[in-house]
């Protein structure tokens, strides 16, 4: 019974993951600012930030807030003048 409760309490986010000058790939959550890691992989990036994740989420559950919702996230280019 637990795990049936486990599986309808997933939910799936957004991770942005950038590559950084000094090799280490960034991770954030796109809904949950506060859930941001680094890996020097692919995998260790979105194993880290999953992890930040949990806890982000387990914070925001014990603080009475609300959960945000999964949202789909647009990843656009913007331009601006050059200086």
């Amino acid at each position: 019974m637990a795990e049936t409760t486990k599986q309808e309490a997933r939910r799936t986010y957004s991770a942005v993951l950038t590559p950084g000058e000094d090799g280490w790939i960034c991770a954030q959550i796109a809904e949950v600012p506060e859930a941001i890691s680094q890996g020097r992989t692919l995998d260790e990036a979105k194993a880290n930030v999953a992890e930040a994740l949990e806890l982000a989420l387990e914070w925001r559950r014990d603080e009475g807030e609300a959960l945000p919702e999964p949202a789909q996230v647009t990843v656009t280019p913007v331009t601006v003048p050059g200086s």
